[in-house]
């Protein structure tokens, strides 16, 4: 673990409050990026590195104690189907790049860094792969993370148990420390909370999965902010380590974020303090939500 890592833990370990970013690819798109149709924001760090640096600044200089890797969809598993094989150790890298050159231009050592690893496939068509080339790709971004001395490994819109397993698997051999996020969905009030992509399956079951692995945190992302609460009630009846939320707002229509309806900071300043109040300890953004939402959750600080 780096130094940077055992600070913040010890800070949120003794009733701190850390703060992650919000969404890197979605903000990209609001800066004027093109969204790729199958690997969606992966190739911005080829195509347009200083924007990428530019979006993970901003978000230090709203006050982000975590910025987040560009590399939710830069596995093989997404680039490999999108024609980009040949590319995949290089925008990993860059990837990687981004964030370290945003932190030192910010002059915050004392920022980590965490790197994104999701099980997504190609964006224009959901293939399933098998477990073997699951494992391949996730024990590969677990290689570029430890190369590039990320901090942490953050695991994003966990829901897929079939992919989900073998990524759990994958980080867990890794010395890295690693934060998980799982999705989840409900389609009426009063109807079972499942996980993201499958109303069958219950979100309870992947928590329960999810607590195997002894995570250091473990949370509620990529989900509507008004489910979080709900969500978070759950993860906590087998989770005893650190507690995570970061929902997004809008919604998605491949590959482009709409960002219609976006929650404003300060309602999501308002939720933020409830979730404190149940022991959320690491609390950011997801799709949807930038830089002007990190600052007003400084301020819970």
């Amino acid at each position: 673990m780096t130094t940077r890592y055992i600070s913040l833990l010890s800070k949120i370990q003794s009733g701190g409050l850390a703060i992650l970013d919000s969404g890197v690819s979605t903000e990209l798109e609001r800066r004027g990026q093109k969204m790729h149709d199958e690997a969606w924001s992966a190739r911005v760090s080829i195509d347009s590195f200083d924007v990428l640096v530019s979006t993970h600044q901003a978000y230090i200089d709203a006050g982000a104690d975590v910025i987040t890797v560009n590399s939710y969809a830069s596995s093989r598993l997404v680039l490999d189907p999108a024609g980009l094989s040949s590319e995949v150790r290089s925008i990993n890298m860059k990837n990687i790049d981004a964030a370290r050159l945003a932190r030192e231009r910010c002059g915050d050592d004392a920022v980590l860094i965490a790197g994104s690893i999701s099980h997504a496939l190609s964006f224009a068509s959901e293939q399933e792969k098998s477990t073997a080339t699951c494992i391949e790709a996730f024990d590969e971004m677990v290689s570029f993370f430890e190369e590039g001395e990320v901090d942490l490994i953050l695991l994003e819109m966990m829901s897929i148990p079939t992919r989900m397993l073998p990524l759990f698997r994958s980080v867990s051999s890794s010395t890295l420390p690693v934060w998980c996020g799982l999705s989840a969905q409900r389609a009426a009030p009063t109807a079972l909370i499942t996980g993201y992509h499958d109303e069958t399956i219950p979100l309870i079951d992947n928590i329960q999965d999810a607590s195997n692995f002894k995570f250091d945190a473990m949370g509620i992302m990529h989900t509507s902010v008004d489910l979080i609460s709900d969500a978070i009630d759950l993860v906590k009846t087998h989770h005893s380590g650190a507690l995570m939320a970061y929902p997004d707002s809008g919604y998605f229509k491949s590959p482009n974020w709409k960002f219609e309806g976006v929650i404003t900071p300060n309602e999501l300043k308002n939720f933020a303090v409830e979730w404190q109040e149940m022991g959320v300890s690491i609390i950011g953004g997801c799709c949807g939500l930038g830089p002007e939402h990190t600052e007003a959750l400084v301020s819970l600080k």
